[in-house]
């Protein structure tokens, strides 16, 4: 089985069997619509008091998971669509809010498999722990796939020089650009993309290209930052490629994006899992596709 079917598999055994929550950390201290309605709250940003904006509910992450990922993995894959990726010896990805790793599981289905993939994922709740340990497993057992995972601050990695000394190659910015506190939403995003170009991008191999990908929520308060991420980049020297990509919308917003050919999830989700996890189904973000030139 693949990591998406293997992991998926794994949360939802493990969902099944854990009880109700007793110390629930809902804000308004009752699971008063389950996990379904929480993930509503978060992923929708209801800001409101008495909603959860924050995924620190053990129980909840593995439902996240088998809700998500899905949706999340073929959302990167179409993005990969878009490039050559005979042009990379190697996969070597930096993940900035990796989640439950969708990222990877797009990387593993769209790579043969002689050509390896080496992760690094960043995402500050510990509760994702169980979750990494059942992806390293995974990926011990794999022949083409190294995993490393970490809590630890990102901002603080980058900005203390505490990244490994490595290369990357690819560097996901997946729905964590929205994950941000609106009130300093747009600080926290100048920060972490001049983070990338001054700490990241140096260090790649100058024969080979380097990968950003950004998927996040198809809004003007994640949109606005791509073109400013553009010119950072010229600003710096760098020549690049770009895509700016969306799938299916109600409203064209005028920004300069294109549609992708098709919106369609990739996968055949079990009918037991989609029914009690109300999987996410259509792919629905805004996409910025750089392919920095070696």
């Amino acid at each position: 089985m693949s990591l998406i079917e293997t992991l998926t598999e794994y949360c939802d055994q493990v969902y099944r069997h854990m009880r109700p929550c007793v110390r629930c950390t809902h804000p308004s201290g009752r699971c008063s619509g389950g996990c379904k309605q929480c993930s509503e709250e978060v992923n929708y940003h209801h800001n409101r008091p008495g909603c959860r904006s924050e995924y620190n509910c053990q129980k909840f992450l593995y439902y996240y998971v088998c809700r998500y990922s899905w949706k999340y993995c073929s959302e990167i894959i179409h993005a990969l669509d878009v490039i050559n990726l005979d042009d990379y010896p190697e996969f070597r990805v930096l993940s900035l809010g990796c989640g439950g790793a969708p990222d990877l599981m797009a990387f593993e289905e769209v790579c043969p498999p002689w050509k390896n993939i080496f992760y690094k994922g960043y995402d500050y709740n510990e509760l994702w722990q169980p979750i990494y340990n059942a992806i390293d497993n995974y990926a011990d057992a794999s022949p083409n796939i190294q995993t490393y995972f970490s809590t630890a601050d990102i901002f603080e990695i980058l900005e203390n020089n505490l990244l490994p000394p490595l290369y990357y190659n690819v560097v996901v910015l997946e729905y964590i650009l929205s994950h941000f506190p609106p009130a300093d939403r747009a600080q926290q995003i100048e920060r972490l993309l001049d983070d990338i170009i001054t700490l990241v991008l140096p260090k790649r191999l100058p024969e080979f290209p380097f990968l950003i990908i950004i998927n996040d929520i198809d809004h003007y308060c994640i949109r606005n930052h791509f073109d400013p991420l553009l010119q950072k980049l010229d600003d710096s020297g760098y020549k690049f490629k770009c895509w700016k990509l969306h799938f299916h919308r109600k409203d064209e917003y005028n920004d300069g994006s294109m549609q992708h050919v098709r919106y369609g999830n990739y996968f055949q989700i079990p009918e037991n899992i989609k029914e009690l996890y109300s999987c996410a189904i259509t792919c629905s973000s805004a996409q910025l596709i750089i392919e920095v030139l070696p």
